[in-house]
């Protein structure tokens, strides 16, 4: 047995990357080291696992039995080594990280660099897009998505609250005047941000009132801060998270439309796979950031903008 558990580290990594070459890059090792172990899998259990193709691979229905196994077996040591690591004032391991592009220039990167520096034994990667990214393909520890979870398969935290805001730059309002009610709205044009939704919801900071205003767009753009730019430019309103356009309206590059009126609220959350582990490691950067989020006089600043560095 213990000469064949290499092999099933090697081979629950091929399952989970799809090719043996995408193993190989994961793993430091080259492909025909990983094909030699799966080969010898195979002739251990005298059964095929995978299926080869020219142009894709496939597990056989032995081949999904034994790498829930051999992925339950790594999650297990994982996590061994994870408490061992976690005993010591210096944690050790690895995490892997996405978040959106907006929080790249907000002041959770300084709380990322103070977590690096209180533990000099963690490799960390971080990698910001606005694309959402499987977790699981692309073998991600965590993610901080921004806005609403629709993925009920991810384990999830809330590490903040907040507001989306509709704003747009004052010379577009004063070529555009007389926005006074939700339904004026619709004399505007929108800037969308791929994957979010053209209607907006509206609740009347009086009356609790509310309003659902479907907004006109013929500019559609796939990251945030593009969209903020060219709502600055004049090209239109755009309805983006507080943090992430306030220094803006302090500098009167935006204004907000229809104060008397609430957009949706929205959270940050920390996210991950659930076949991951317990991975102590993660939960200790999780609980980093909740706690810094939680306390101190930048409390509810977290997520703010860091300087000049976001305009």
């Amino acid at each position: 047995m213990l000469d064949h558990l290499r092999a099933l580290a090697v081979f629950a990594n091929v399952a989970e990357a799809g090719s043996f070459r995408a193993a190989a890059k994961q793993l430091g090792i080259t492909a025909s080291v990983v094909s030699h172990h799966v080969t010898a899998l195979e002739r251990h259990l005298d059964t095929p696992l995978i299926y080869r193709t020219t142009r894709k691979l496939s597990l056989t229905a032995e081949g999904r039995d034994l790498a829930r196994s051999a992925r339950a077996m790594l999650d297990a040591a994982e996590e061994g080594f994870g408490r061992i690591g976690h005993r010591g004032t210096n944690p050790v391991g690895s995490l892997k990280i996405t978040a959106p592009a907006i929080l790249q220039h907000a002041r959770f990167v300084t709380r990322v660099s103070t977590f690096a520096k209180h533990y000099p034994k963690v490799d960390i990667s971080l990698t910001f897009t606005d694309r959402r990214l499987n977790m699981v393909e692309e073998g991600f520890d965590l993610a901080l998505r921004v806005g609403w979870l629709d993925d009920s398969s991810l384990m999830a935290r809330k590490l903040a609250d907040g507001q989306l805001v509709l704003c747009a730059a004052p010379d577009y309002l004063t070529a555009n005047p007389g926005i006074e009610i939700p339904e004026d709205l619709g004399r505007l044009e929108m800037i969308n941000l791929v994957g979010t939704t053209t209607t907006v919801e509206l609740v009347s900071m009086s009356g609790g009132e509310g309003r659902s205003i479907p907004l006109r767009h013929r500019i559609r753009v796939d990251s945030g801060f593009t969209a903020r730019r060219m709502a600055e430019e004049g090209c239109g309103l755009v309805v983006l998270p507080d943090f992430f356009v306030h220094k803006a309206l302090e500098d009167g590059r935006l204004v907000e439309i229809l104060p008397g009126w609430r957009a949706p609220d929205y959270a940050i959350y920390a996210v991950w796979p659930p076949n991951r582990g317990t991975h102590l490691l993660r939960t200790q950067f999780v609980d980093f950031v909740a706690g810094i989020a939680r306390t101190g006089p930048e409390a509810d600043r977290i997520w703010q903008a860091d300087g000049d560095h976001c305009t």
